[in-house]
């Protein structure tokens, strides 16, 4: 597994950079939420086609400024 992300407020940054830790501040109902769809995610993520899935897509309230996005590991 490999973590990147965009620096907040960088507007001007072009490409994700790498990072070595991520923070979830979140509450248990949210959490438990993007379990499920994570889970769903595992699934769907064994056909031969699946790409990446935004989260925001999939759950609703996480926030306008906030996407976490899924992407299948070659």
């Amino acid at each position: 597994m490999k973590l990147f992300g965009y620096e907040e407020g960088n507007e001007g940054q072009t490409q994700p950079m790498r990072l070595s830790e991520a923070s979830i501040l979140t509450n248990p109902a949210e959490l438990r939420a993007i379990a499920r769809v994570l889970a769903e995610l595992a699934d769907e993520m064994e056909s031969h086609d699946f790409g990446h899935v935004h989260l925001a897509d999939r759950l609703t309230g996480l926030g306008d400024d906030v996407d976490l996005i899924v992407v299948k590991a070659n």
